[in-house]
């Protein structure tokens, strides 16, 4: 009964760090194209030169960038690291470590495409007048929300590897023939009725 199990082959860490990294920036390169296309740009009052005001309710919407950056940064890291599972023969620290460091380097890819993005959509105004209203592209002020994918994929891959049913992370199937299951009958009947 002392049969080895085989074991996939591994490929070589930084295979699967590279790999992991670039699909995780690929992916999160396209929810920050989605920010870009849908954070609110901000009118501002021009007052001097080089100084605005916002307008009433307009200063909402630096609040509005942040959160809907943040709903998709915690879109991103609940997607990409349940892609990343799927990934059998690779599971571990190692995949662990590389879908951290791709989400943390996939925030900042999505930061600078949306970014970039919102700019295109909403060019800055050169020399406006004293008096008029610009339009001000939308921005994320604030570097703590680059965090917000890496925490959520570090807690999808701890729930993920809490609910699965062998220490070595990796779930296979039995083959019919490798179940040594004896069947016996069934116990006897108590039935009253039954005259033996």
């Amino acid at each position: 009964m002392s049969d080895v199990l085989e074991v996939p082959p591994r490929t070589s860490t930084v295979r699967v760090l590279s790999v992991v990294v670039g699909v995780s920036v690929a992916v999160s390169a396209l929810g920050g194209m989605l920010w870009g296309f849908l954070a609110p740009a901000q009118q501002l009052l021009v007052v001097a030169q080089d100084r605005g005001a916002a307008l009433t309710g307009e200063s909402l919407h630096r609040f509005d960038g942040l959160a809907l950056f943040s709903f998709v940064s915690l879109a991103l890291g609940l997607v990409i690291p349940i892609g990343w599972w799927l990934w059998k023969s690779e599971r571990g620290p190692r995949l662990f470590g590389a879908i951290f460091v791709g989400a943390l380097a996939g925030s900042v890819a999505a930061l600078l495409v949306g970014n970039g993005i919102a700019a295109l959509r909403f060019p800055k105004a050169a020399d406006p007048a004293v008096g008029s209203i610009v339009t001000v592209a939308p921005s994320v002020d604030t570097p703590l929300v680059l965090i917000v994918q890496a925490l959520m994929a570090s807690l999808v891959i701890l729930l993920l590897a809490a609910m699965n049913p062998n220490d070595n992370l990796h779930y296979t199937e039995p083959e019919p023939d490798d179940l040594d299951v004896e069947f016996s009958p069934p116990p006897p009947s108590f039935d009253s009725n039954r005259v033996d």
